[in-house]
């Protein structure tokens, strides 16, 4: 039982420190681009150069928004209270907004998914 309750606390301990899908600024795995938010409208910059703002965003910084990067430089949010998903991707027009839907296509090994940290491990005090 003292080993149960010890395993509990260590558990609970972890989750008090900022969890990856939380930090701010967020650099992408290349060092590129950086997400934060200004006045809870996301945002992405290349050095000083803001790249976009996304004043329409259907989210702003809350606690129950999570963001990451994959290794492709998308930048992927998580509303965990809506469990919707979204993505940044950065195409010859500039960045743009996507709802990832989730739905698995007839080839699911080309098929889209969020990096494996996007979702919260454990309940967060943010």
């Amino acid at each position: 039982m003292a080993r149960l309750l010890l395993i509990l606390l260590l558990l609970l301990a972890g989750c008090r420190s900022v969890p990856a899908n939380r930090v701010l600024p967020q650099h992408s795995p290349d060092g590129r681009y950086v997400f934060e938010f200004s006045g809870g409208v996301p945002q992405i910059r290349a050095g000083w150069r803001l790249e976009l703002r996304d004043e329409t965003a259907p989210f702003r910084k809350n606690r129950h928004l999570y963001w990451l990067w994959d290794e492709n430089d998308r930048l992927w949010l998580y509303q965990d209270d809506t469990k919707k998903v979204y993505y940044y991707q950065r195409d010859p027009g500039g960045w743009r907004r996507y709802f990832w839907s989730g739905k698995r296509s007839r080839h699911p090994e080309r098929d889209l998914l969020p990096p494996l940290g996007l979702y919260p491990p454990c309940p967060t005090q943010h």
